[in-house]
């Protein structure tokens, strides 16, 4: 399918898209990682020191093994410090986030003008929810849910892999069937993100299980040879693994306490959520019509309700019940949601309708996801603090 886009527009158009990607997030990555001492960096970059000091120290991230493998991998190659490895993962993720947003970009708006294609992949990483209650409380994290954090390596580098993840069972959806080297690719995609951090993956697998249902009543095609063997089957086995690494001893367990982990980071929760969601809710119920025909938008919603689910209403019992694992899921599921909602709107603007009411949802939905998100970039730079 990319073959017909790589073409000399296309590649330069990817090359400026890279060359803004790094520019822009460069400074941030290198700064979260060189020098904040207050964020998840912290941690994981112990945990890779440990790996290299000994080897039977993998037994301590046995169960989200990825992300230190790749940081450790640079580390060896090129024997460089772990900081420096782990940035030079980031930005190699946050660009591949980039590519895989453009082509995405270009698959759901292929007659869109050249520039929306670079812009709409740079704003979609900025995005931010709307954090008007920060005049409130001072907060611009806690209590929402985040659509880019930048303070979570695992987070980061998932992303472009659950984008991929996204199109190819939208693709088996609409019936589209893969070749075996697709299938093989996807399955491996599906088994490293799940192995950088399951919070997508947890939420995708429900979703998918019950937009199946409702296509095979309604007699859709689908490819379920795909579905099965490339995505559900692979996530199946290692989610397995991971359940019983993490919980399968009396230490640990996943308990339902509704908005327990929520409440003890911020109030204001349901203006929050509002707020979070903003876009992909204006955008949706405006262009209800067109979004019941949209399979993306469909898969979409369905896997950011499960992570709601789970981020307001599951939490880890014990000493782990405010690390808030499970607020991921419904972090990394919004920012699909908002991706997906974003071509799926710029699309509606050559719809039939009248251009005032995508103006309106332009303005007071969209552009405002934008600007929190640039002063939040600008805020997590400035400060040795996300919150």
């Amino acid at each position: 399918m990319l073959s017909k886009w790589l073409h000399k527009q296309t590649i330069l158009q990817v090359a400026i898209l890279v060359l803004f990607t790094i520019i822009i997030f460069f400074p941030l990555h290198f700064w979260q990682i060189a020098f904040h001492d207050i964020t998840d960096y912290t941690t994981y970059k112990e945990m890779v020191r440990c790996i290299t000091v000994d080897q039977e120290n993998w037994v301590e991230v046995a169960n989200l093994p990825a992300w230190p493998f790749m940081v450790v991998t640079l580390t060896r190659i090129l024997s460089i410090r772990i900081w420096k490895a782990a940035f030079f993962t980031q930005m190699g993720m946050q660009v591949l986030l980039a590519i895989a947003l453009f082509f995405y970009s270009k698959k759901e708006l292929p007659d869109a003008k050249t520039w929306l294609h670079i812009a709409l992949p740079l704003g979609i990483m900025l995005a931010a929810p709307v954090f008007l209650i920060a005049v409130k409380d001072r907060l611009l994290y806690f209590g929402y849910i985040g659509i880019n954090s930048t303070h979570n390596p695992t987070i980061i580098a998932l992303k472009p892999f659950v984008i991929l993840t996204f199109m190819a069972t939208t693709d088996a959806f609409r019936g589209e069937k893969k070749p075996l080297p697709m299938a093989l690719l996807t399955a491996g995609l599906v088994i490293f993100s799940t192995l950088i951090k399951p919070s997508y993956i947890i939420c995708l697998l429900p979703a998918a299980g019950i937009f199946f249902i409702i296509q095979a009543v309604s007699h859709q095609k689908i490819d379920l040879p795909f579905l099965f063997f490339s995505i559900a089957l692979p996530a199946m086995l290692v989610l397995s693994y991971q359940f019983l690494l993490t919980y399968g001893s009396n230490e640990n367990a996943i308990i339902f306490s509704p908005l327990t982990v929520m409440r003890n980071f911020s109030g204001w929760l349901l203006a929050k959520f509002i707020l979070s969601i903003w876009f992909p809710l204006l955008a949706s119920a405006l262009y209800f019509n067109e979004l019941l025909a949209s399979i993306p938008m469909l898969i979409a919603w369905l896997t950011f309700t499960f992570g709601a689910l789970y981020s307001y209403f599951l939490a880890e019992d014990g000493l782990r019940i405010f690390h808030g694992n499970f607020l991921w899921s419904g972090e990394i599921s919004l920012f699909v949601l908002f991706a997906v909602t974003t071509f799926f709107f710029f699309k509606q603007q050559r719809s039939k309708y009248p251009p005032q009411k995508w103006q309106t949802v332009f303005w007071i939905g969209f552009l405002p996801h934008i600007v929190c998100g640039v002063i939040y970039f600008i805020y997590c730079l400035m400060n040795n603090f996300y919150f």
